[in-house]
């Protein structure tokens, strides 16, 4: 019986376990350290509680879209803490996008410093060079961690206390082959290339999150000028740079400087996990071109009606939350009688 974490299965024929085992002076990334990433992202979410709560809640009730004439500032919170999240209220949509674009805001530029400074910033090849010998320092171990328990915190959340769109096994998906190759590539030392597609992708995710604010504040001229430069940046990063440059590094260039016998289409030949890698880098790439379809359709959809609109938020279960609800119209009857 195969050992799980037999050698052949996970690591090219020149890499060992023991290539991996950190000293005084160097570190590598340990399997047994994904624990912490499940950590990070319970806090994560905590803090996301808190932050809506005590911050996104009284700027809300300030701009009046909330209404709080018979709440005290108490019930407030404890209503948001444990029945906003389960109600379908603007301002639940709202304080989620306001989080998300915090969160991503400083994921995005506190990354883009970090990286900055790595080989694989300047040339996607330098991600296979020196493997397996390529340390990892504390900033550039910090960041794997953070980012791999934000997306833990998304997936839970996902599930709880997020407003259901359309997307929302899309975006199951997602998390769970975002969270499976961060899990994986942290456990073979592929960190170089990881660092490269969190900041890829974090990019767009600071102008969707930040265009989603535009709109529910009504902001419709800074919203269509901010969804141009969002459909660059999403097209240039999504599906120009992550297929095009990383997914064909790791095709074509990492082979070569790895473990030059290694054929793909060999299905069993070791290791087995780049094939597995591989795979779940795809499927990302099918999942962008996914939302690229439903970008382009609120394109059109804005150019008939004249406002940009999320048609994810068109689902069943939007249809049926209190603010799209039709209003009884039996009481006002009465009042007018």
């Amino acid at each position: 019986m195969l050992n799980f974490w037999e050698e052949s299965f996970w690591l090219p024929q020149s890499a060992t376990w023991d290539d991996f085992k950190s000293n005084g002076t160097i570190r590598y990334p340990q399997a047994s350290e994904l624990q912490y990433t499940v950590l990070v992202g319970a806090i994560l979410l905590i803090t996301r509680i808190l932050v809506e709560s005590f911050v996104f809640l009284p700027i809300g009730v300030a701009f009046g879209w909330i209404d709080t004439t018979n709440e005290g500032f108490c019930s407030r919170v404890f209503g948001h803490l444990f029945g906003g999240f389960a109600g379908r209220r603007k301002f639940k949509r709202v304080a989620e996008s306001a989080w998300r674009f915090t969160y991503y805001f400083f994921s995005f530029f506190i990354g883009l410093y970090i990286i900055s400074k790595e080989p694989q910033f300047k040339d996607v090849d330098d991600c296979w060079r020196d493997y397996p010998h390529q340390n990892v320092n504390d900033a550039v171990w910090w960041y794997y961690v953070v980012e791999t328990g934000f997306y833990w915190s998304l997936f839970f959340s996902t599930f709880v206390f997020d407003v259901r769109r359309s997307d929302f096994w899309q975006m199951v998906i997602h998390h769970v082959i975002t969270i499976s190759l961060l899990s994986i590539s942290f456990t073979v030392n592929c960190v170089r290339v990881g660092t490269l597609i969190l900041l890829s992708h974090d990019a767009a995710d600071v102008l969707i999150e930040l265009g989603k604010l535009f709109r529910y504040a009504h902001w419709n001229t800074a919203l269509n000028i901010l969804y141009v430069i969002f459909m660059l940046v999403w097209i240039g990063t999504r599906l120009i740079y992550y297929p095009f440059w990383v997914i064909h590094s790791v095709i074509y260039t990492a082979p070569p400087l790895i473990q030059a016998n290694y054929r793909w289409e060999d299905v069993f030949q070791a290791p087995m996990i780049p094939r597995v890698l591989a795979v779940m880098l795809i499927s990302l790439v099918g999942l962008h071109v996914f939302w690229t379809y439903l970008l382009i359709k609120i394109a059109i959809k804005s150019r008939n009606s004249g406002s940009l609109d999320d048609i994810r938020e068109e689902s069943d279960s939007e249809a049926t939350s209190p603010e799209s609800s039709p209003k009884p119209v039996r009481k006002e009857k009465k009042k007018q009688k």
